[in-house]
């Protein structure tokens, strides 16, 4: 009976002629990406399948019975390499390696050999079961990866120009170049092992700016900065960075790779540029406030000026051309007239002469000085007796200070004068000195009509005058020179009032340290 391939009861029928190890004969036979083969017990070839003589040239009828030290370099024969390696299986059970094997037309080839000892059901040595693969191309690629690396590793060790150094996971420093050593003074064994926030400055340190810049890396894969480094000597650089976070390629985290550039030459000249700038940018400013000074000078001298000398031409051609008609009461009365009308040009004019001169600049002594026997000595130096008596002095603990003593009684002048002059009649003003925190503050309040608060903020501009309208004369600048001594000496100056409730002029001087 006749049964067709395809029915599988008459192929479990089917057996090759020379049973199952005919089947495995006619699978190894035909294997071409493999030589396997066998060797007897002596290490001669016993067996040769098709892939033997495609990786090793040799037709089966020209290597079967020769010995496997033909397929070995000659230098490996000489060592006695092809015994060892037998040897080497039969005591482990087989040997697995990788090595050059030789053709026969003497070229080369990189095989992957596993060589396993055969064994009777006696135990007894019957030979040796031999698989090599060919993985020559393999090899290759190894090696032109080798060779990439290592003209990589040898191109970042010669860059002198950048330093390019590799950062562990945690930031500690993993790898050094030359650049490295040329940028930042270390030499790699003083600083491979030490975390790189020793390139940072103190304040970058302190407010954690390494750890936030690989933080970064790790989270987009990179970043950039610029800012001051350090170098091993202390000295600063500033420095543009690259961090790159490097990762597997199963995407676990490695380490950073960071490249530094020393930009301190540019930096330094971008820094003059934009101090050329700065520099042409206030004295534009300048030329801009003294034109607005020049305007405001013209517009005093244009109105309060001529005011008080047209009432003094006016008054004094009076007294030429009446002289003998007008009588001793008359003639006093129009003197007074013009001592008080050349008094307040005098003022003005003094005014005038101060603001250039705290425009031109000032120079600050820092003496200890107390500001409450200061205050007691301005009212009496500055006021007239019947306005003296109305203020009063009160001095709160030590109010020893370090500043200028000249320009602070001027300031403490400017603000009493203030006060007596707008506060009504006999009222009090009060002069308060207490020390708070590192600063003396000293507070002059009077209980005049007070000032509106819409109206505060141009209190303290130069030829500023925020109540023209009360009678009471003045040029605006008192309050302006006050405020700019006060800054002079690293204080500060500030009104507290509202309409009709009375003011409090408050300024501050550094403390005397103790």
């Amino acid at each position: 009976m006749n049964a067709s391939r395809g029915d599988p009861a008459s192929s479990s029928a089917v057996r090759h002629p020379d049973g199952p190890s005919g089947l495995l004969a006619l699978f190894t036979d035909s294997i071409e990406d493999y030589a396997i083969f066998a060797l007897d017990a002596d290490g001669n070839v016993a067996t040769w399948n098709a892939g033997a003589e495609r990786a090793y040239g040799h037709p089966a009828s020209a290597i079967i019975g020769r010995s496997a030290a033909s397929f070995f370099m000659a230098s490996e024969v000489d060592a006695g390499k092809p015994e060892r390696d037998l040897a080497i299986a039969v005591a482990d059970g087989h040997i697995h390696e990788e090595g050059w094997r030789t053709r026969q037309d003497g070229s080369v080839f990189w095989a992957d050999v596993l060589v396993t000892a055969l064994r009777g059901g006696d135990g007894r040595l019957v030979g040796f079961g031999v698989v090599t693969r060919d993985l020559t191309e393999r090899r290759r690629g190894d090696d032109m990866l080798r060779e990439s690396q290592e003209r990589f590793r040898l191109l970042v060790n010669s860059v002198a120009d950048y330093a390019i150094f590799v950062l562990d996971p945690d930031g500690y420093v993993a790898s050094w170049n030359l650049g490295a050593e040329r940028l930042k003074g270390y030499r790699a064994e003083e600083i491979i092992g030490r975390h790189f926030s020793v390139f940072y400055p103190a304040d970058d340190v302190r407010r954690e700016l390494p750890q936030q810049l690989l933080r970064t890396a790790f989270e987009l894969g990179r970043v950039e900065s610029e800012g001051w480094r350090l170098r091993k000597d202390g000295s600063r650089f500033w420095a543009s960075v690259v961090i790159t976070a490097l990762r597997a390629d199963d995407g676990t985290h490695r380490g950073f790779a960071k490249v530094t550039k020393d930009l301190t030459d540019r930096k330094r000249n971008e820094d003059a540029l934009r101090g050329v700038l700065e520099r042409e940018r206030e004295a534009a400013e300048r030329f801009r406030e003294l034109d607005r000074m020049r305007t405001a000078v013209l517009e005093i001298v244009a109105h309060d000026l001529r005011a008080p000398l047209s009432v003094i031409q006016t008054l004094a051609y009076a007294l030429e051309s009446g002289w003998d008609e007008l009588d001793d009461a008359t003639r006093r009365a129009q003197l007074e007239r013009i001592v008080a009308r050349t008094t307040i040009m005098s003022e003005l004019v003094e005014n005038l002469f101060n603001v250039v001169r705290v425009e031109a600049g000032l120079e600050v002594d820092r003496v200890v000085f107390d500001i409450g026997e200061l205050a007691v000595d301005t009212v009496q130096d500055a006021l007239m007796s019947p306005d003296a008596e109305r203020v009063r002095i009160l001095v709160d603990g030590d109010v020893s200070v370090l500043g200028d003593r000249a320009h602070t009684w001027e300031i403490l002048a400017n603000l009493l004068t203030n006060a007596v002059k707008f506060a009504p009649g006999e009222s009090p003003v009060t002069v308060a000195v207490a020390r708070v925190g590192d600063m003396v503050e000293v507070a002059v309040t009077d209980q005049g009509g007070g000032i509106a608060i819409e109206h505060q903020h141009l209190l303290f501009h130069r030829f500023s005058r925020v109540s023209p309208d009360l009678g009471t004369p003045g040029t605006g600048v008192g309050l302006f020179i006050a405020r700019t001594l006060t800054e002079a000496q690293g204080g500060t100056i500030w009104v507290r009032s509202s309409a009709d409730e009375g003011a409090t002029f408050t300024f501050t001087v550094p403390a005397a340290m103790k």
